[in-house]
């Protein structure tokens, strides 16, 4: 077991959200202290693993039936990041609009159903969870997500403009310009929806979609096939440009700009379609702005493998919802980062979610050596016992070698 809840000094923001009680408090320090550190994520898991998490039910009973508000805690959770130079969001920022789907194989769990997974190119049997994300040149983290059920008559695009009003209404978020795959900008009121509150946005276009071009209607990749390309340079990378205002279907007068990257040959797909309302925008300004929809991708990747976003198990849709919020409320203290935690190391430089997970092992290990140092009556076989829970073992079938987190 971990030998104490606050492994990572930089839970002690928590003691700062006024909506939870100290008892909350305290299992909110253990509940995000499993997620970035116990072996095993799940309700179950982190109570064997965490110390002093007082059981299963304990954590259980604090996800589903103790009084506290998760949106609540979410909002306090921004504002603790607006507090420090490395998290403060900025006009020039962007939010971005993205779902992912977690594999699952139960079928009384919240939401659960078949849906398509763009990373797998598959229909899976999951949980889709919308998320709007905020990234800028020196941060990025997750703002607020929907979990999207069949079941519900609203649409994930509902889903979408719920997130952007509370965005735009509750949280502030002051980014000028909202990113977001084909799928979002496929729907013309949400587009629609985004430029009522004077927001910009920027999106790629799927290949079929229809421009108005020469007096016809056309597909954009036949387009694509007609004109006359301009190469350019853009920040070492080789591009193939074309760009005009052009009459999209279903979204009116827009900026189309395709693209097409000359130094990734062997890349499936090195044409891209792309629609903004920044009429006037350098081709290079919406290409870069893009680029900035990465960090969503990088969230869902880290969260998955190393953060338990896709180990809920909790069948109350409740509680699977504070799940999901302290999952985003552990990654953004891991990238908030201490200047300095317990045992003096420092991860306020890290550049990565993996790179913090080994600061975190570090101060596994220094309480570890503390808390044997306290109970010198442990027997040996029961204590490794307990260091074997710390460690997920790799046997290099991925290329990694050693005992990871």
């Amino acid at each position: 077991m971990l030998p104490i809840t606050d492994l990572l000094s930089c839970t002690e923001p928590i003691d700062e959200f006024d909506s939870l009680s100290p008892e909350q408090q305290h299992h909110a320090k253990t509940y995000t202290t499993g997620l970035v550190a116990a072996s095993n994520k799940t309700v179950a898991g982190i109570a064997r693993e965490v110390l002093p998490a007082q059981g299963k039910r304990a954590v259980n009973k604090f996800l589903t039936e103790y009084d506290w508000d998760e949106d609540q805690v979410n909002h306090e959770r921004i504002e603790e990041l607006q507090k420090h130079g490395e998290t403060r969001w900025s006009q020039d920022g962007y939010i971005i609009l993205d779902d992912s789907v977690n594999h699952k194989t139960g079928k009384e769990l919240p939401g659960v159903g078949k849906f398509y997974d763009h990373a797998e190119s598959d229909t899976v049997w999951g949980q889709n969870l919308v998320y709007a994300f905020y990234a800028d040149e020196k941060t990025a983290y997750p703002l607020a997500f929907r979990l999207y059920d069949d079941d519900d008559d609203r649409t994930k695009y509902d889903l979408a403009r719920e997130i952007i009003t509370e965005l735009e209404e509750e949280v502030g978020v002051p980014a000028d310009t909202y990113l977001m795959d084909s799928w979002f900008t496929h729907d013309s009121n949400l587009i629609d929806y985004i430029e009522s509150y004077d927001k910009d946005w920027i999106g790629p276009l799927r290949s079929n979609r229809q421009v108005t071009y020469g007096g016809e209607e056309i597909r954009v990749d036949a387009l694509e096939e007609r004109i006359d390309k301009t190469e350019r340079e853009i920040d070492d990378e080789t591009y193939k440009i074309w760009t005009q205002k052009r009459p999209i279907s279903e979204l009116g007068e827009v900026r189309l700009l395709i693209a097409e990257k000359v130094t990734e040959e062997d890349e499936e797909n090195p044409v891209k379609y792309f629609v903004s309302n920044k009429i006037g925008a350098p081709s290079e300004h919406l290409i870069r702005s893009y680029s900035f929809r990465w960090p969503v991708e990088v969230f869902f990747e880290d969260s998955k493998q190393d953060l338990g976003l896709g180990d809920c198990e909790v069948r109350d849709d409740e509680g699977a919802s504070r799940h999901w919020h302290l999952q985003m409320l552990a990654y953004s203290l891991l990238r908030l980062g201490p200047e300095s935690s317990a045992s003096g190391t420092l991860c306020s430089k890290a550049s990565s979610i993996q790179v913090q997970l080994e600061y975190a092992l570090k101060e596994v290990v220094y309480n570890l050596f503390s808390w044997v140092r306290h109970h010198p009556k442990q027997a040996l076989d029961d204590l490794m016992e307990e260091i074997d829970h710390l460690f997920l073992h790799s046997d290099g079938s991925d290329g990694s070698k050693g005992w990871y987190l």
